[in-house]
């Protein structure tokens, strides 16, 4: 697997905020402890060696054309926030955009991959103008780690008068050699039955197969069309390393798998 976070895929988170499903915290935007511990229960249940886990989120931090200074603040602010020690920025400029991104890898492992973005954006009236922060956290683990992530960086991604952050928790475990479709989707059954989830849609195939659904033991939801989901679960074969991998995130998977 590539532990490195493409630069590429922070861009996309932004325009993830953009994307039609809307977020619906039961109470707050942060995770409780439980669901992130449904997780890794799920990966225990699976028999899986947990490889990996990530954390990402993005929220807007207002609506105006950020000038460099205040946005290289607002960057390593979020950094600092996220336990980054004199990260390095790097600034890019181009007419009507502006953007900061830090990688900072920690003293513990985490390596920590940030945008702030500020620009014009054409498709709203008068060109109005946004600033956006998006942050994706991610670490090598092992069946002894566990790391509560999404309160922390629901904490980096608040910024006074800025939206309320969205936050996406992925973990992700191997299963050496390929298993079958039926095998796959026999898996896949068992975990949303642990979770207590019901299916809302999916992908199966003999490479992929993937499911989302909605589970009340999970406290955030967004809505997909007509439904609310909050667990994902996907399963498919890596001829790399001949070994199955299995995503689990919540509310969804994000990135390539």
């Amino acid at each position: 697997m590539n532990f490195v976070i493409k630069r590429g895929l922070m861009i996309l988170v932004i325009f993830a905020a953009l994307f039609p499903f809307y977020w619906e915290p039961a109470q707050s935007m942060v995770y409780n402890l439980g669901s992130e511990e449904i997780l890794y229960k799920l990966v225990e249940k699976s028999g899986a060696k947990p490889v990996e886990l990530t954390v990402q989120g993005w929220t807007k931090v207002n609506s105006s054309y950020m000038e460099m200074k205040p946005l290289k603040s607002t960057a390593l602010k979020t950094a600092e926030r996220l336990g980054a020690v004199n990260p390095e920025l790097i600034v890019e400029e181009d007419k009507d955009f502006r953007q900061v991104r830090i990688q900072h890898m920690t003293k513990d492992g985490t390596l920590i991959n940030l945008a702030a973005q500020s620009f014009i954006n054409y498709t709203l009236p008068q060109r109005g103008a946004e600033t956006y922060v998006t942050v994706s956290l991610a670490r090598k683990i092992d069946e002894k780690e566990k790391h509560y992530w999404s309160s922390r960086v629901k904490s980096a991604l608040s910024f006074s008068g800025g939206d309320s952050p969205q936050v996406l928790t992925n973990v992700t475990a191997a299963l050496p050699g390929k298993l079958s479709l039926k095998a796959k989707k026999e898996l896949v059954d068992k975990l949303f039955s642990e979770a207590q989830a019901k299916k809302i849609g999916g992908v199966e195939n003999s490479e992929l197969v993937s499911c989302t659904g909605f589970t009340p033991r999970i406290m955030d939801k967004i809505r997909l069309g007509r439904n609310f989901v909050n667990l994902n679960v996907a399963l498919r074969y890596h001829n790399s390393d001949g070994q199955t991998y299995i995503y689990i995130g919540s509310p969804l998977l994000v990135g390539e798998y």
